[in-house]
């Protein structure tokens, strides 16, 4: 695949948060896609390495806490190879009425059209503060 065809799986990856379709981001990785989250495990449960079976569980749990999904905007995205990065920002109003806005800087590795790995680098405390 070109890298342009590696950027567009990464756009239509970030459109699933906004329709809050788990299903469309699980489908899009790849049986063995692994997803890691900067931080200590043992201060933030969300952080660490996940299996695609854990961030499945992660994603639906996460999207059921929005009234209309997560609209992740990317900032910027540039990729080389089967790396793609990109920079975004988030904004969903939670079930609870408080709102979530976040930075995050991605970086995703394409295989065969397919998500096979991604790195998220995010902020950490926001999350603590509006989820507890």
């Amino acid at each position: 695949m070109s890298v342009e065809d590696n950027k567009r799986v990464v756009r239509e990856f970030c459109d699933h948060f906004r329709k809050s379709n788990a299903d469309g981001l699980i489908d899009v990785m790849t049986d063995d896609a692994t997803w890691w989250v900067n931080g200590k495990p043992h201060l933030f449960p969300s952080s660490g390495t996940k299996t695609k079976e854990e961030a499945a569980k992660m994603f639906r749990n996460m999207l059921s806490a929005y009234t209309d999904g997560l609209d992740m905007q990317i900032v910027s995205i540039i990729g080389e190879g089967d790396i793609v990065a990109a920079e975004t920002r988030s904004h969903a109003t939670t079930r609870t009425g408080k709102v979530y806005e976040n930075e995050y800087a991605l970086l995703f590795t394409i295989r065969g059209g397919k998500i096979a790995k991604v790195r998220e680098y995010t902020d950490l405390l926001h999350v603590l503060e509006v989820f507890g």
